[in-house]
């Protein structure tokens, strides 16, 4: 590695990234195999559909040690899951629960929405305390199904999205003459 390029990434640490194709740039030139990153990226997406919100950065830290992940990327793909998209991610994720475990009426029946909707508009402030519970746990099985399934499909198309998207980069690098170090001429004269 030369030291032109050791003194951009030693510039590049010591300042915030201003846009978030810069911070994207900056986490994805680490020094790890593409499909490491494509990896830790689809492990962040996961975690993001998962019903654990509030622990996302405690799940993004446990799996980025456990599978040996990247910490930045996994946390970057955790935050497809923000408040522009929390309520379609987890109104998504209960309806699809909701349609996939009506194939199993013995499991759960699902109750109409109007019903639904209706029981928690005329709950008092009693009845939270004692049918709340019992309702949200009810409801609760299509929304943690709806959530790993759907986490599974977002995290395999992540997956082969990021591995694309850095085939490209990649491919946009050897055709402008640089080497694999970055560097022109990284074979050099010896």
């Amino acid at each position: 590695m030369g030291p032109g390029i050791q003194e951009r990434r030693a510039k590049a640490r010591g300042r915030r990234p201003k846009s978030l194709r810069e911070a994207f740039r900056a986490l994805f030139s680490l020094d790890a195999p593409p499909r490491t990153k494509a990896v830790a990226f689809a492990v962040g997406v996961f975690v993001a559909f998962t019903p654990t919100y509030g622990l996302h950065t405690v799940t993004v830290i446990l799996f980025s040690w456990l599978f040996r992940l990247p910490f930045s990327i996994v946390l970057l793909g955790s935050l497809v899951n923000n408040p522009w998209t929390f309520f379609p991610i987890y109104g998504a994720s209960y309806v699809v629960g909701r349609w996939l475990l009506s194939f199993f009426p013995s499991c759960y029946t699902p109750m109409p929405f109007g019903v639904l909707a209706h029981q928690l508009k005329s709950f008092s402030w009693n009845d939270w305390l004692a049918k709340a519970p019992g309702l949200l746990l009810r409801e609760g099985l299509p929304f943690v199904v709806g959530s790993l399934v759907l986490g599974v499909v977002a995290a395999v198309f992540s997956y082969f999205l990021v591995l694309w998207l850095l085939s490209i980069k990649g491919r946009g690098e050897t055709q402008d003459g640089r080497g694999k170090d970055g560097d022109e001429n990284s074979q050099g004269a010896g």
